[in-house]
């Protein structure tokens, strides 16, 4: 029969045999949904399929049968078949394996160290955005249009235009350098700056950033 186990981390685990034909698990499954329709509904849930195969089949049937008609929410797949993984995987499915492999992915960052600096080799062209966890340098314009977010600081080398936004995970710390100051916005950590179009600073190379507050625009060497 299908196991339910008690919440662990706030969802429940249901355990599937690996010995249990399709036939039983859909029947158990109908089981748990007329012993507690309202125990799933809106809750978190982890199935662990032990080491039965996995399928694309088999989800539609899991669907079907019991994720569709519960209203549950499926936060991880268990599952300790190689192959069965790989379907997961390449579905887009949380599974233990996947969600280890990203802590190990994020733990550098987690323990303070920076993302590699990305660089734009070219311009940022009106729709086109950029979105990194790190340092961002542009070698070209920022049009019109184009919308740049970095967790660190953000270097045009070319004419700013667009939209910039330095420490866009709330550090007010970043900053902004730019060949050619021409947009009317920019933002860094939790503050926006307006800049006008008759400002001293406007079609300058500038260095922006946070200080005491606000966001103040300096003169930067030519680029």
């Amino acid at each position: 029969m299908i196991q339910l186990k008690g919440r662990q981390a706030g969802a429940l685990k249901c355990v599937i045999p690996a010995d249990m034909s399709e036939r039983q698990m859909i029947d158990g499954f109908s089981k748990l949904l007329s012993m507690g329709s309202r125990l799933f509904e809106g809750s978190e849930i982890v199935i662990d399929l032990q080491t039965r195969v996995f399928s694309p089949s088999l989800l539609s049937k899991i669907w079907k049968c019991f994720i569709e008609p519960s209203g549950c929410c499926v936060k991880e797949w268990i599952v300790s078949d190689e192959h069965s993984r790989t379907w997961l995987d390449r579905m887009g499915f949380r599974t233990a394996e996947t969600d280890r492999l990203y802590a190990r992915r994020e733990a550098p960052h987690s323990a303070g160290a920076s993302a590699e600096t990305l660089v734009h080799a070219g311009t940022v062209r009106g729709g086109q955005k950029l979105a990194h966890g790190g340092d961002v340098i542009v070698m070209g314009n920022v049009n019109r249009g184009a919308e740049i977010s970095a967790a660190g600081n953000v270097t045009v080398i070319g004419r700013l235009d667009g939209l910039v936004h330095a420490g866009c995970g709330g550090d007010d710390g970043k900053a902004i350098i730019a060949r050619s100051l021409e947009t009317g916005q920019i933002r860094i950590g939790t503050k926006v700056g307006i800049i006008d179009s008759s400002s001293v600073f406007w079609g300058k190379s500038v260095f922006i950033k946070i200080s005491e507050n606000e966001v103040q625009v300096a003169p930067w060497p030519a680029l």
